[in-house]
């Protein structure tokens, strides 16, 4: 999979799976703009990636303000020039029965995950090149519905939707729109903030290959798409859980 003198922007890129992501996107020789909320992060990220040989410009954005998209597609196209690549990583987890949910909440999430990608969607179709590649990273879990999981469960739902009409809408420049849907995926906020052990047990033995998910997993899959050799592949879910039977 060769990204050579292909441009790259990877959202949510400031730890976890966007890190792991823009990692190897510039392993495979891509040029990087990683963004986040917390500058601090993609600041790392972007140092990470340079001490790699690879070459990384960390700007920081939160998806959830439409100017803040605008000005990391415009950053990106002054330094780089137009993108190739556009990852939408950048998400918010959420886990609450539905009716103890609050308004509050429920705004806050579909902010970043729905409306945030919805807008990061419409620039990436505005600026990227001709035959480039967008890849949206929704959730096993609107495959497999879950107590608890309603609200953040049905903003990935529709960015599952929001792929499939895009990839209808630009395949006109040849560029293809796809989603990778991760299963449970051990993270550094994982580490931070741990699930309980019998959901990861029964999670884990559910897999057949028993074990978790880990960022280099899910960050190869996303490779691939963003590589000229997924050119067929358009508008399509990608399950990647390894096979958990969940």
């Amino acid at each position: 999979m060769d990204l050579k003198n292909q441009v790259a922007i990877v959202t949510g890129a400031g730890q976890g799976m966007g890190r792991g992501i823009a990692e190897k996107l510039s392993q495979y020789g891509a040029a990087l703009v990683v963004s986040g909320r917390t500058e601090s992060k993609v600041l790392e990220t972007a140092r990470i990636i340079e001490a790699g040989g690879g070459n990384a410009l960390a700007v920081k954005a939160d998806i959830s303000i439409i100017g803040d998209i605008k000005r990391m597609f415009k950053i990106c196209r002054e330094h780089f020039g137009a993108p190739d690549i556009f990852v939408a990583n950048a998400g918010m987890s959420y886990s609450s029965d539905l009716i103890e949910t609050t308004e509050e909440e429920y705004y806050k999430v579909y902010e970043t995950n729905a409306k945030g990608t919805f807008f990061c969607l419409k620039e990436a179709g505005l600026y990227l090149k001709d035959g480039g590649r967008i890849v949206l990273i929704s959730s096993s879990t609107t495959k497999y519905p879950k107590k608890g999981m309603s609200l953040y469960s049905s903003t990935k739902a529709a960015i599952n939707m929001m792929a499939e009409i895009a990839a209808q809408e630009f395949a006109d420049r040849g560029i293809t729109v796809n989603v990778v849907l991760p299963g449970l995926t051990k993270t550094t906020h994982m580490e931070e903030d741990p699930l309980p052990e019998d959901f990861m047990h029964n999670i884990i033995n559910s897999t057949p290959f028993k074990r978790l998910g880990c960022t280099e997993d899910i960050a190869e899959v996303v490779a691939f798409l963003c590589s000229k050799s997924s050119k067929w592949i358009n508008g399509k879910q990608v399950i990647a859980d390894g096979g958990c039977l969940c």
